[in-house]
């Protein structure tokens, strides 16, 4: 008997390791240096003084940031600056990964009762690699990721219960998402998927009217809409290269070539990706309808009847839906720049999102014995490999801000501009005001 909770104590121990390291590989490598469009944080502040009018001061928290309304980004910022009297890059991005906590309760509670906690072991390591390490660094880009997944998972969950009360609470996360990032949208979409799994038509058609509102609202002046329509014209004339580009995409979490733009990546990449959606088929296949046929003859009695699907399957297939849409859009909006695109490190994120929903699918239909023998182990190694390929990346990228930050301050150029762009935004004056104020107190080592 004490054999058991000893080997669970060791077990806690081992899944401490990815979450220690990542967290101090947060605290070390994040950086109060902006760069490129994490200026937008600086030129929201300076923007908000500017205009003493609320309704300017509104308008200026709702116009896009090139296709995305980033509103809850701004307003954090502001609420931050307003509370410190400072600018604080790196504390911004820290306290964006509390979503982290969100993201493993939910997987948590959404994995099979028994053996849960051999169920969750492999989930830190595969989620917490530095696949998407620039996702995980870059300022802007990792918080406005952060709120999208951390609000759009919370909605999903707030759905999938069939509550009320969590219905509202689904709604105001959704919008949430939608107003950190423009990938947001895609929740209403996979929303709207569980409302109508769950046969719980009135909410979908009170769904439908608010979004319908909302995206009137969202679109209204959008910047961006004119190349939307040249992606869609791409895809017409090169289906065959959207396609490639969507399985490329979801197998972006097994890229190990980041430093070679050769065909072996593209292959690898898109074996995975094809791998992964067959997995995803099956999985849901074999989880959903094939343990229930002999309960439920007839598929039409169980979606009226309200059991299509339980909570966690309808909370997994909102947010697979919402991964696999991602990797639509893109292959629609970015095939024209290429094939090597979708394995940009912002984009892999959602690829590692999509293999670790597509864990906690299996988790339901094979045993925590072979959880612990087959897929920690692969866990694991998967979790080294990300160390050992993309570390170097980390180490330099926080080494050249520290330099091209020396350059802004004395040259007027850098960070991610051109010294004709510096002086056009007026970007150094803004800088130079905040140090001597106080405002901005940057990283120097």
């Amino acid at each position: 008997m004490p054999y058991l909770p000893r080997l669970k104590l060791i077990s806690f121990f081992i899944g401490l390791i990815p979450i220690v390291f990542f967290s101090w590989s947060l605290f070390s490598f994040s950086i109060n240096i902006p760069w490129l469009d994490d200026f937008e944080a600086p030129m929201t502040i300076r923007a908000w003084f500017a205009h003493p009018d609320w309704y300017d001061r509104l308008k200026m928290i709702w116009f896009p940031n090139n296709e995305h309304r980033i509103v809850t980004l701004r307003l954090w910022v502001m609420v931050h600056y307003l509370v410190f009297n400072q600018l604080d890059l790196k504390a911004l991005l820290l306290t964006s990964h509390l979503y982290l906590i969100i993201i493993f309760i939910l997987l948590w509670f959404n994995l099979p009762a028994k053996d849960r906690w051999w169920y969750f072991l492999p989930i830190p390591f595969l989620y917490l690699n530095f696949q998407y390490h620039l996702n995980t660094f870059w300022f802007i880009v990792s918080i406005q990721r952060n709120l999208v997944i951390g609000f759009g998972f919370l909605a999903m969950f707030c759905l999938s219960k069939r509550s009320n009360k969590l219905f509202l609470t689904g709604i105001i996360c959704t919008m949430l998402a939608c107003m950190s990032n423009s990938d947001g949208l895609l929740f209403i979409a996979s929303g709207g998927m569980i409302l109508l799994t769950a046969f719980e038509l009135k909410k979908l058609a009170i769904w439908v009217g608010v979004f319908v509102i909302f995206l009137t609202l969202f679109f209204w002046n959008y910047p961006s809409m004119g190349a939307n329509q040249n992606g869609l014209l791409y895809l017409l004339e090169h289906p065959w290269q959207s396609i490639q580009g969507f399985f490329v995409f979801l197998g972006g979490s097994t890229d190990y070539f980041n430093e070679q733009d050769s065909s072996i990546r593209l292959v690898f990449s898109f074996t995975m990706g094809l791998l992964l959606f067959i997995l995803i088929i099956l999985g849901f296949r074999q989880w959903v309808f094939v343990k229930e046929q002999k309960t439920f003859p007839s598929l039409l009695k169980r979606w009226t009847s309200h059991e299509m699907a339980s909570s966690s399957q309808l909370f997994l297939a909102g947010c697979l839906t919402f991964c696999l849409l991602n990797g639509v859009l893109l292959a629609i909006l970015r095939s024209k720049y290429g094939p090597f695109v979708f394995l940009i490190g912002n984009y892999k994120i959602i690829a590692t999102l999509a293999m670790l929903l597509v864990y906690v699918v299996s988790t339901h239909l094979v045993t925590s014995i072979f959880t612990t023998k087959w897929i920690l182990p692969i866990a694991v190694i998967f979790w080294l490999s990300s160390i050992i390929t993309y570390y170097p990346a980390i180490k330099n990228r926080k080494e050249f801000l520290l330099q091209d930050y020396q350059l802004f301050i004395h040259q007027k150029q850098g960070l991610g501009f051109s010294k004709e762009n510096v002086k056009k935004y007026e970007l150094h004056l803004m800088m130079v005001d905040m140090l001597h104020k106080g405002e901005f107190i940057p990283s120097i080592k």
